[in-house]
């Protein structure tokens, strides 16, 4: 690997882009940005004091941005393609962007990376639940999740790597079967319900003819490997081992990531900040060890925390003074961690001021 510094750029980010666009273009593997959300809000870091038995603790807060527009959605949207229009060329042809969002403005950034990036680069809606009890509303239902839309630069070449939660007692419940291998669920090696159509092909394969969804050399394989169940009234079935299935896959319904809360040992005070493992998975379906990751709305620096626990190299800005002072000081706590002690060495940075 050549010579790497890491980086946190106090800026606003289309400067800060510009500025990267001869020494990275075409070097960057993953951009994850969480930016406004256009929520008319004004944002803050909340610190809470030291209370005693006969007072409570005082709250203190300090402004990190305003996601308040004065030119209404026009401003806001200008904004933001001038952002996203730069950050492409820094990706390489394998690359990807992430765009963290809800539903204020969802469908329109969705409509402009179309066009940036050209729908058929689209890849996923990821709907990720943002909170475990959204609040009543008198009109329409509460929101409960966030979107993030991933995009690739070339998705002809690009490709994620699977990702599974751990099993739990629905997942595992199919695996009702059992031999000297282990536990075992049936799959269906014969076309069923839509997958069944009048004229589909059939062959017959071991007795029974049948409109098989895998052809005759791999069913051989199989029979020859054990893998072939013969139920009763003589349907082959294929089986699969609980031991050989690593978890349950992640689709693109994100339920399993808990958000941050007051009591979660990352919270930081920082009222949009998102958890380590949803940027880690991330960083891990689309990236390697050593790939270059950018964030260029740090926020409270989550994607800095998460490259450096999973060995990436990185890049992060935010124009707020706030909130490179909380990414500095999550990156020196990080060091104290016990799973941050693989990467003491990786956690070093340039800190550039002012662009």
């Amino acid at each position: 690997m050549p010579s790497w510094d890491n980086r946190i750029y106090h800026g606003d980010c289309l400067r800060v882009i510009n500025v990267l666009q001869d020494e990275l273009r075409g070097q960057i593997r993953v951009i994850y940005i969480d930016p406004p959300f256009f929520t008319g809000t004004d944002y803050t870091v909340k610190h809470k004091g030291i209370g005693s038995r006969s007072e409570a603790p005082r709250l203190k807060e300090t402004e990190t941005y305003s996601d308040k527009w004065e030119g209404g959605l026009t401003e806001y949207l200008e904004f933001m393609k001038k952002r996203l229009s730069v950050m492409k060329p820094l990706l390489r042809e394998d690359g990807s962007l992430w765009v963290h969002i809800d539903w204020h403005v969802s469908h329109y950034i969705k409509t402009m990376l179309d066009e940036l990036f050209g729908y058929a680069n689209f890849v996923n809606e990821i709907v990720w639940r943002r909170t475990n009890s959204p609040k009543a509303q008198s009109r329409g239902f509460g929101s409960q999740h966030d979107v993030i839309l991933l995009y690739a630069k070339d998705a002809a070449q690009f490709e994620t790597k699977p990702v599974y939660r751990p099993h739990d007692e629905r997942s595992l419940k199919p695996y009702s079967y059992d031999d000297e291998k282990g536990r075992f669920r049936l799959i269906e090696i014969e076309a069923q319900g839509i997958q069944r159509t009048e004229g589909r092909k059939q062959f017959e394969w071991r007795g029974r003819t049948a409109p098989y969804l895998y052809s005759r050399e791999t069913l051989d394989r199989w029979w020859d490997e054990g893998l072939i169940y013969t139920s009763k009234n003589d349907r082959y079935s294929k089986k699969q081992y609980l031991v050989d299935i690593p978890g349950v896959p992640v689709s693109d319904l994100w339920l399993d990531i808990a958000p941050i809360q007051g009591a979660s040992k990352e919270y930081t005070g920082f009222l949009t900040q998102k958890p380590e493992a949803l940027v880690k998975r991330v960083i891990e379906s689309a990236s390697n060890q050593g790939d270059i990751i950018a964030d260029f709305f740090a926020g409270s620096g989550t994607t800095a925390v998460a490259a450096a626990l999973t060995s990436r190299r990185w890049i992060v800005s935010d124009a707020s003074e706030v909130a490179v002072k909380i990414t500095r000081e999550r990156l020196k706590q990080l060091v104290h961690r016990p799973d941050g002690a693989s990467c003491v060495n990786d956690i070093g940075y340039k800190m550039i001021n002012n662009l």
